[in-house]
């Protein structure tokens, strides 16, 4: 097995840009984006066996995200909803990948129908020891917000430890690397806490066209890196 990242961060960013350059309408962008994760679990069994790689985390929807059109947003929650019962009809698959599917953000402001299959797929996946976790209406800053309210509300000392139990991310191993695809060169407000030392990488591909080969290119680059850690 070759030295890769344990747990990986995905932007999936691009695919508006992709889908003008294709003279698609914005919502076939995010579809043909919301394709290109599900192919994840497809070679995720091959890429775990070969680099020792267990956990990703894709940032599918920032809480800033909400201000685009009202069109988009409704587009984009109904790919949501539609890619959650496609990954119940093969849950099969997904379990067979050993892989459990968990969600980070803020669940009550999305619909109930929404949280009820988010609920359901996680409850039927918790026995896997692999993660594919979605970030959606999901914001560093206001993950780290709601950890301070509540050590606030439950008057608990202010540590790094008692922050970090309490974030929406509590559950995740920490981030060894982080990828965004489509030619920006910012966190924008993914994973603001657990980035502290996680490796970056910058790629001009848009999401739409990312894939195993640029996975796997990405992770020799990660490999080769010295992680010191401050030290």
């Amino acid at each position: 097995m070759i030295n890769g990242p344990t747990t990986v961060a995905i932007f999936m960013d691009g695919n508006r840009r992709w889908a003008k350059a294709h003279g698609l309408s914005v919502k076939e962008g995010h579809t043909a984006g919301k394709d290109v994760f599900k192919r994840f679990i497809d070679f995720y069994p091959r890429i775990r066996k070969q680099w020792g790689t267990k956990h990703y985390i894709f940032y599918a929807f920032s809480t800033e995200n909400w201000n685009r059109s009202a069109e988009e947003v409704a587009a984009l929650m109904g790919i949501f909803d539609k890619a959650f019962d496609e990954f119940r009809e093969h849950l099969d698959d997904v379990i067979a990948a050993d892989l459990r599917i968990v969600f980070i953000g803020q669940r009550d402001v999305l619909s109930a129908s929404l949280q009820k299959k988010m609920a359901a797929l996680e409850r039927d996946t918790a026995q896997c020891s692999g993660t594919l976790a979605l970030a959606i209406s999901y914001g560093g800053r206001a993950d780290i917000v709601q950890a301070a309210q509540s050590l606030a509300e439950e008057g608990v000392e202010i540590s790094e430890a008692s922050i970090g139990k309490r974030l929406w991310t509590r559950n995740l191993p920490e981030v060894d690397l982080i990828i965004r695809p489509g030619g920006e060169r910012r966190l924008s407000n993914f994973l603001l806490w657990n980035s502290a030392y996680s490796e970056l990488f910058f790629t001009d591909t848009l999401w739409p066209d990312f894939g195993e080969k640029e996975l796997e290119k990405i992770f020799e680059d990660y490999a080769s890196r010295e992680r010191r850690r401050g030290k």
